[in-house]
């Protein structure tokens, strides 16, 4: 080979060993761009890959270590969580959260702070009208109640969620009622737990609450504070049998009925009952109303009182 053909062959000879390091350095730096890459929430932050049932006995005594460290993975979560955004555009941050509280709650089942960090935590409102992370905080708060029975708090969330983005006052009420009996619960919880089984139709239930507390108080302002409820309950009772009167009334007359004492004169009721707080039951433009007190009925419901589609996830 002469000198010409040497210098000929050398650009060649280089641009052939560029080629073949750029073959092998090509999946090398995609693979280092991936691991650079920021991940989702759903991928970087999730549970370890064994069901709590099998990592909690394997743990050899460091349940709650892995539970404190899965809980702390999902305050990350909250901390990166973006407001404003729809329902589908949060979902991976919204699972991911929801994951991790299960799977904390499930290492350690007496972790009442990550219980009702759920509580106050999990559920969002969407930009889009709706309500995440209501259905998975329920049953987290559902296995709280379980495994914390004394923990007022977990009991309260509980019943907040049942009634606020679900409906059920009945499942809030029972709720509420077992947590106003807890140690240093609130005393305003039992009024609500009477004011929610009355929502859902228990008058019987609430009164029946309503007595026990009067019974138990131990201090004058709690005791006139509940035979006031007792008052309300009762008064709820007779506009609750006033108006199923008013209702079988129009049926048969195909009008409503001008007053009270016209329900009497059909025969609807026996006589207008007695006001409870002093005032007066009356028809006021073809509504019922008393002039002594406020009906235990939460007020503003449209399917739930929130308002907002809960979303299965």
């Amino acid at each position: 080979m002469t000198w010409n053909e040497t210098q000929g062959a050398l650009p060649h000879a280089a641009v052939a060993l560029l080629l073949a390091v750029a073959l092998i350095a090509v999946p090398l730096l995609r693979r280092e761009a991936d691991r650079l890459r920021p991940r989702s929430p759903e991928i970087a932050f999730d549970i370890p890959p064994f069901p709590a049932e099998i990592a909690r006995p394997l743990s050899f005594g460091f349940s709650s270590l892995v539970s404190d460290l899965t809980f702390l993975e999902a305050i990350q979560i909250l901390g990166a969580r973006k407001a404003n955004t729809t329902a589908l555009g949060g979902a991976h941050e919204d699972r991911a959260l929801a994951r991790l509280l299960d799977y904390a709650t499930l290492m350690d089942p007496k972790f009442g702070l990550a219980y009702r960090f759920a509580g106050m935590a999990i559920t969002r409102h969407t930009s889009d009208g709706k309500a995440t992370g209501v259905l998975p905080g329920q049953a987290i708060l559902q296995r709280g109640a379980k495994e914390c029975p004394d923990d007022w708090q977990i009991y309260f969330y509980l019943g907040f969620l049942d009634s606020y983005y679900l409906g059920d006052s009945a499942g809030a009420a029972s709720a509420v009622a077992h947590a106003s009996r807890l140690p240093k619960a609130p005393r305003y919880l039992g009024l609500l737990a009477t004011r929610l089984s009355a929502d859902a139709g228990e008058l019987e239930s609430a009164r029946q609450m309503a007595q026990e507390m009067v019974e138990q108080a131990s201090e004058p302002e709690a005791r006139e504070e509940w035979l006031g409820r007792l008052k309300d309950i009762q008064m709820e009772s007779d506009l609750r049998r006033i108006e199923a009167a008013q209702k079988h009334f129009t049926t048969r007359q195909g009008r409503a009925p001008a007053s009270l004492n016209e329900l009497v004169a059909a025969g609807e009721i026996a006589s207008v009952p007695a006001e409870p707080h002093g005032g007066v039951y009356r028809l006021d433009g073809g509504k019922l109303k008393s002039t002594g007190g406020t009906r235990l009925v939460l007020r503003g419901r449209a399917g739930t009182v929130s308002g907002l589609e809960v979303a299965p996830w």
